[in-house]
């Protein structure tokens, strides 16, 4: 009763929480679903702790592949931390509209202030044995009782401590990065008078809707968005696990609840 919800959008409201839960939904609708990210087998590589590759998206609209530099670095707390990038944007090889002076890159600039401590790479990580065809095995941490298996089709990553699989990263196949697009100017068609308005056909993906690409309103202001939809959705498991704790991203329980 005291919080002006009127104030606060819910998913439906936000551009690109409503895409990728469209985006989620149409997965999980289709049997034969297989995420369109491939980790390229020939740019993997591993040195000092530290693996790297470009991993290839095909886009569900069609078009050509986009490239997506990856780092997976390998932590002696026995934890990892797994960059994902966007090849265009880092060379900035992509055109902002209305001659923006915005920065062309993706921002990456949150481990400055978000992460302390704690980030000194494992000296003794080593690729593992017994990974098999189409994927890497990385062992690592104290006594490389920690262990990573890296998936190439479909990326996916696997986390294990003695053995045994804690997280599993993009199980479902839900990584959905959303990459530049150029604008493409529609022309608008003139009404002519007497002739009644012709309907919009619904899109046939609403995880492709344009609508919230390049601006969206709320509260009656307007942003603008001269790099286009660059939102990144995810989907981790915790296999055996009921619970997992954290401090959620608005008022809610500590044992976090499902995103979808």
């Amino acid at each position: 009763m005291t919080v002006k919800h009127e104030n606060f959008k819910t998913c439906d409201q936000s551009g690109f929480c409503k895409r990728n839960r469209a985006y989620a939904d149409s997965a999980t609708a289709q049997s034969s679903w297989k995420s369109p990210y491939e980790l390229d087998s020939k740019s993997v590589k591993f040195s000092d702790g530290t693996l790297t590759g470009t991993i290839l998206k095909t886009p569900i609209e069609g078009g050509e592949q986009v490239r997506l530099p990856l780092t997976v670095t390998f932590l002696e707390s026995g934890t990892a931390r797994i960059t994902l990038d966007e090849e265009k944007r880092q060379k900035g090889d992509i055109v902002l509209r209305h001659d923006s002076k915005a920065r062309k890159e993706r921002y990456h600039g949150a481990p400055d202030w978000a992460l302390v401590g704690g980030l000194e790479v494992s000296k003794g990580a080593a690729l593992g044995r017994d990974a098999g065809a189409g994927a890497t095995s990385v062992k690592y941490g104290a006594g490389s009782k920690y262990e990573a298996v890296i998936t190439y089709a479909p990326f996916g990553v696997e986390f294990k401590r003695d053995g045994a699989t804690h997280i599993k990263i993009n199980e479902q196949g839900l990584l959905n990065m959303e990459h530049w697009r150029p604008k493409v100017e529609k022309p608008q068609e003139e009404k002519k008078e007497g002739e009644e308005e012709k309907l919009e056909e619904p899109l046939k993906d609403p995880a492709l809707d344009e609508s919230t690409w390049w601006e969206e309103s709320f509260g009656g202001n307007t942003d603008t968005k001269p790099r286009g939809p660059e939102s990144v959705g995810l989907d981790i498991s915790f296999p055996y696990y009921e619970h997992v704790f954290g401090i959620p991203e608005h008022a809610g329980p500590l044992s976090l609840k499902e995103t979808r």
